[in-house]
C-alpha cells in the first residue's frame, strides 16, 4: 500500500472502542425496524392532520401544482423524514449507546458529536462537496444511459415531477421551508442513520474502512428508490462517509450534506426569480474533461483534509 495521506488507513483506524458493544446485526435490524415503524407514525400523523383540515390525502404534486398543494406535500415530507430518519436514528443510538453503565459507550462519544469541528474542517468539507459537483453531474449522465426496467423509469419520472413542483417557490417562506425540508432535515436525519448507525456498524464488521464506506454509500443511494440517480448518490454518500471517518466528527458530513442540498434549493429559487440563468431542474451536460478535473480536485481536497486531521 502506498504511503500517502489518502491510502494510509493505519493513521486513522475505524473508531471502534475496546469496550463491549451490541451485536452489529442487532443494531442494524433495530434501525431498519424503527425506520419502518417511525415512518408509519409520520404517515398516520399526516393523515390525521389532513382529516382535521379536510385535505385530500391523495394529492400528487406536479410542476404546475398550486401553492396550497405544495405546502401540503412539504408537511408530508417533513413529517415522514423527521420520524423515519431523525427520530428513528436517534432512538437507535440512544437505545444501544445511552451509556447507562460505566462499561457502555455514551451516544455523543459513539456519534462523535462532542467536539464542534474547526472552521478549516468545515470549509474543506464544504469545498469537497463543491468540487465534486461536475463529477456528480457526469455520473448522472452515465446513470441515465443505463438500461432500467420500465417500472423504475416511471417511478423516477414521478419523483422528478414532484420535485419540480416542490422547487417551485413564489416567496421567501417557501424557500425557507424547502431549506428545512430538503436540506436541514436530510442533513441531520440521513447522516444520523446512514453514517452514524449503518456506516459505524459496518466498520465494526468490515476490516477495510473504505469498503464499509462504499457499502453504506450503496445502501444510502438505494434507500432513495430513485435509480436514475443511483450513481451520483453513491458518489455523494461515499464522500460524506469518508468525511465522517476521516475527520472523526459527525458535524462535518452534516454541514457538507446541508450545503449540497441547500445550494440546489437556493439556486433553483434564484432561477425562478430570474436572478440566475441555470435551471437545475434540467439535465446539465458536463464534458468528461470537467469531470476529470473534478476528480482531481476531489483527490486534492481529500489530501488536505487528511493532513489537517493529523494535527
Amino acid at each position: 500500500m502506498q504511503d500517502n495521506d489518502l491510502l494510509n488507513e493505519q493513521d486513522f483506524p475505524p473508531s471502534t472502542p475496546s469496550l463491549p458493544e451490541p451485536r452489529v446485526r442487532l443494531v442494524l435490524l433495530a434501525q431498519i425496524g424503527l425506520m419502518i415503524f417511525c415512518s408509519g407514525i409520520g404517515v398516520l400523523l399526516y393523515y390525521f392532520i389532513c382529516t382535521l383540515a379536510g385535505w385530500d390525502v391523495s394529492t400528487a404534486l406536479s410542476a404546475d401544482s398550486p401553492m396550497a398543494e405544495r405546502w401540503q406535500v412539504r408537511l408530508q415530507l417533513g413529517l415522514t423524514h423527521m420520524f423515519g430518519f431523525l427520530v428513528a436514528g436517534s432512538v437507535t443510538v440512544w437505545v444501544f449507546y445511552r451509556g447507562i453503565t460505566q462499561s457502555a459507550m455514551s451516544w455523543p462519544d459513539y456519534l462523535q458529536t462532542r467536539r464542534w469541528p474547526r472552521w478549516t474542517e468545515l470549509f474543506l468539507g464544504v469545498l469537497l462537496m463543491g468540487v465534486s459537483l461536475p463529477l456528480v453531474l457526469y455520473s448522472l449522465s452515465i446513470n441515465q444511459q443505463l438500461p432500467l426496467p420500465e417500472l423504475f423509469k416511471e417511478a423516477s419520472a414521478q419523483a422528478e415531477e414532484a420535485l419540480k413542483g416542490l422547487l417551485h417557490m413564489d416567496n421567501g417562506a417557501e424557500l425557507l421551508a424547502n431549506i428545512v425540508i430538503i436540506a436541514l432535515l436530510p442533513a441531520l436525519g440521513e447522516e444520523l442513520v446512514f453514517r452514524g448507525v449503518i456506516q459505524q456498524q459496518l466498520m465494526r464488521r468490515i476490516a477495510n474502512p473504505w469498503v464499509a464506506i462504499l457499502v453504506s454509500a450503496l445502501v444510502f443511494s438505494a434507500a432513495h428508490f430513485q435509480f436514475e440517480g443511483f450513481l451520483p448518490r453513491v458518489l455523494l454518500g461515499f464522500l460524506l462517509g469518508w468525511l465522517y471517518w476521516r475527520t472523526r466528527n459527525f458535524w462535518v458530513p452534516v454541514v457538507g450534506h446541508f450545503f449540497n442540498n441547500g445550494i440546489q434549493v437556493f439556486g433553483q429559487y434564484l432561477y425562478g426569480k430570474e436572478m440566475s440563468a441555470i435551471d437545475l431542474e434540467k439535465d446539465i451536460q458536463v464534458p468528461w474533461e470537467f469531470a476529470a478535473i473534478s476528480a482531481f480536485m476531489i483527490w486534492a481536497v481529500m489530501r488536505l483534509i487528511g493532513q489537517l486531521s493529523k494535527n
